[in-house]
């Protein structure tokens, strides 16, 4: 039994910092891919109305669903990634360019790591890059870390839950 003063880990939320985003075929980026920022995309409806001339009010109908960006931040380094080898596969079609990407969150108690166990998993499917900025603009006056950026997009989205 819990004492009444201590919060049990099974209502403690999931952090935004513990997470990972895992290419599972390895094919356009590492394996577990390290990135300071990835943002999860929204899912959207397109609302189509109706009305007609004798009706009060209009009709809603869901339409069409779109699938939102992924923007992917993370630092330089001195050997460089293959993010723009991936756009240019786009660029030059005919090759494989598309990836399923998965995005695991982890919770607190479960166990962190490459080959850790996430209590979701963000699925993406038919993922491909449609911008890649190499690095961060440059200034003399600033001690930063040099960041470079990937924009992905998805055709479908779904999240699943991990038994634990």
């Amino acid at each position: 039994m819990e004492d009444w003063w201590t919060r049990p880990a099974r209502n403690t939320h999931v952090h935004d910092f513990r997470f990972h985003l895992v290419d599972p075929a390895g094919g356009n980026l590492d394996a577990v891919a390290g990135f300071q920022s990835v943002t999860v995309p929204e899912i959207t409806l397109e609302v189509p109305t109706y009305r007609e001339g004798t009706m009060a009010w209009t009709q809603k109908y869901p339409g069409i669903q779109t699938v939102g960006q992924v923007q992917c931040t993370k630092g330089v380094f001195k050997r460089d990634s293959d993010f723009l080898k991936w756009l240019f596969k786009c660029i030059e079609g005919g090759k494989e360019y598309r990836s399923d990407i998965i995005i695991q969150e982890f919770h607190i108690t479960d166990e962190f790591g490459i080959n850790g166990t996430p209590s979701r998993v963000i699925r993406l499917r038919e993922v491909f890059p449609s911008a890649h900025k190499p690095s961060s603009d440059k200034s003399g006056e600033s001690s930063a870390v040099s960041m470079q950026s990937l924009t992905l997009e998805a055709e479908q989205i779904n999240v699943e839950l991990v038994p634990t």
